[in-house]
């Protein structure tokens, strides 16, 4: 596929040209987010006014109804080509939008979460808040928390360290996850949205990254904070991963995948401008006249199309899985679409990787400078392989496991130590729905 991807709805596509506007906007700031490795705060005011960050809130809540996660990805990989920060930054924010959205439309149930859920797609489709999600932690799996909720009299208690936390810097709430001891000598998956400002929750300032200077993914320390029990959600048994939870985690995290297509088609469009522009000396023609340089771009066409065919196909597959009714969501199912989103995952970030790589052997030694666009493409997507759900290394277990028929969270479950006895500290009275 040689061509970008493009919306597959009306509403997607108003979506896709507010963030071709808006990228082009902010590819004239990322030089300076970059370098002084501030928060895009300007950037998130203008996609608040525009209504971008509102896209995937339902038209009632005053979104635009994006409901598409094909359409969101392709949105998050044109923003990317102004600035990679921005986009990542706006897709936990719009990630969890969609989450929720996608939960309330599926679920008639007035439960304590769900009418807390309602009241913040409201807030979200008025443009009234800003999210971060804070999942990562230092040193840990994905899937395995060591992020404490206790029980305390009306709520919990939590208690642990984020880090990697997008947004954390002007966050107005955050989505937590965390542990829950179960009484029975074990924990639960939960997670929790817990407002800024809360007792007990520290952002500290300590984002300083090799890229994605802008994004604003400090650490985030909790200590004894207090929760409602209507705003958290418990799940299944830590280690024992259920079909409810998976949806959320891909609605989420998926788009993220789109960032780095768009940064490697900026990539791809500054070296066929320089190509076709510049000469290099004692040579009295373009580059792009040398038959090495058109090899290269070649070769970034060939990345480019392999990035594309692969992503707009698994987009498709996402939507599909994220529309299973729930008496189909078998964990098969769940398995072999992560399978996919973990392959596709590391097609992406590979051809993203080369593109920018080659690009900056055509442009020459100025693109290794650090205020170089190229150099600070490069530094960007190597942030690729960090993000979660997985990492290069536990993705290609996954997609190995997977592929051989066996359980992937087999070894993990064998290895998370046992909740300990219950004390005297009283119930909460929290829901018992699964977690998305």
């Amino acid at each position: 596929m040689t061509r970008p991807l493009s919306a597959r709805t009306p509403a997607g596509a108003r979506m896709v040209e507010l963030a071709e506007e808006h990228a082009a906007d902010f590819a004239t700031r990322a030089a300076r987010y970059d370098a002084e490795n501030t928060f895009v705060r300007e950037n998130f005011a203008a996609m608040r006014a525009s209504g971008f960050l509102a896209a995937t809130a339902p038209a009632e809540a005053g979104g635009l109804g994006v409901d598409s996660l094909h359409d969101l990805t392709v949105a998050v990989s044109r923003l990317a080509r102004g600035c990679p920060a921005t986009a990542i930054a706006a897709n936990m924010h719009l990630g969890f939008t969609f989450d929720i959205s996608r939960t309330l439309r599926r679920s008639a149930d007035d439960a304590p979460f769900t009418a807390q859920l309602r009241i913040l797609v409201k807030l979200l489709g008025r443009g009234r808040l800003v999210m971060s999600h804070a999942g990562t932690e230092p040193g840990g799996a994905f899937s395995f928390p060591t992020t404490e909720a206790r029980p305390a009299e009306g709520g919990y208690l939590i208690s642990g360290h984020k880090t990697f936390a997008t947004n954390s810097a002007v966050a107005d709430a955050f989505t937590v996850f965390v542990r829950v001891p179960d009484g029975a000598g074990w924990y639960r998956m939960g997670s929790a949205v817990i407002r800024r400002g809360t007792p007990g929750l520290t952002v500290l300032d300590n984002w300083d990254a090799v890229g994605m200077r802008g994004s604003g993914s400090n650490d985030v320390v909790l200590t004894d904070c207090f929760v409602p029990a209507d705003m958290v959600q418990l799940g299944g048994r830590v280690g024992e991963p259920t079909t409810a939870m998976w949806p959320g985690l891909v609605a989420v995290n998926f788009p993220l995948v789109g960032a780095y297509l768009g940064i490697a088609e900026a990539a791809h469009e500054l070296t066929v401008t320089a190509a076709r522009t510049r000469k290099r000396k004692p040579y009295d023609h373009l580059l792009a006249e040398r038959p090495a340089v058109q090899v290269q771009l070649a070769e970034m066409e060939v990345a480019l199309a392999t990035a594309r065919a692969t992503l707009g196909r698994t987009c498709e597959a996402m939507d599909e899985f994220l529309t299973l009714p729930e008496d189909e969501l078998t964990m098969d199912a769940v398995h072999r679409a992560v399978m996919d989103y973990q392959c596709t995952k590391l097609i992406v970030n590979r051809a993203a990787t080369e593109v920018v790589d080659q690009a900056m052997t055509v442009v020459g030694g100025g693109s290794y400078l650090t205020g170089h666009p190229l150099g600070r493409l490069y530094r960007d997507v190597r942030a690729g392989g960090f993000m979660q759900p997985y990492s290069p290394i536990e993705a290609r277990e996954f997609i190995g496991r997977v592929s051989l028929g066996l359980d992937p969270f087999a070894e993990l479950r064998t290895l998370v130590p046992p909740a300990p006895a219950p004390d005297a500290a009283p119930a909460a009275a929290g829901t018992t729905a699964e977690s998305r």
